[in-house]
């Protein structure tokens, strides 16, 4: 299997999982926040979707500077919409996967704001580090959904509230 052919499958097996995230997101409570430092949960939950568009990203740029292209977030009220979105994104970062050299996730990328740099990484690893971000944000995302008495969903197996695999 081909890195990037690796790469496409564990962007569709953590799509499978958000969808499920998807599906449970109490859109009356995007401003939630279970502490001060915390982010607010509509928060959490676009970014979840979002990460998605990282693999594209990632393979047909060399970098972000959040001085230059500041964060716009999509405003999203519903499921349908949020499942929308978060299919337009995980097809993006599929086909951007799809169509890259397995040689291009060797090239740099750059994260900074400005002359401010956060990181240079190979492309491989962004896409790699945006799947890792994806489970991160979706496992608190689950710590929310219990907080707020939401069942959350499977992810890599039962939970308290789906016992059996599913």
């Amino acid at each position: 299997m081909t890195r990037k052919e690796q790469l496409q499958a564990q962007l569709a097996a953590e799509a499978e999982t958000t969808r499920k995230f998807i599906q449970a997101f109490p859109f009356d409570k995007k401003e939630y926040q279970v502490h001060e430092k915390s982010m607010k949960l509509g928060d959490i939950f676009l970014h979840v979707l979002d990460l998605a568009l990282w693999a594209e990203m990632a393979v047909t740029t060399n970098e972000i500077d959040f001085e230059t292209a500041p964060y716009d977030p999509k405003q999203l009220n519903s499921v349908e919409e949020a499942m929308n979105y978060f299919n337009e994104c995980v097809e993006k970062g599929m086909n951007a996967l799809k169509n890259t050299e397995d040689s291009v996730f060797d090239e740099k990328w750059t994260l900074r704001s400005g002359s401010t740099i956060y990181s240079v990484n190979t492309k491989e690893e962004i896409v790699r580090m945006a799947h890792n971000q994806t489970v991160h944000h979706r496992a608190q995302l689950g710590v929310n959904y219990r907080l707020l008495g939401i069942p959350v969903p499977q992810s890599y197996g039962p939970t308290a509230d789906y016992p059996e695999f599913q």
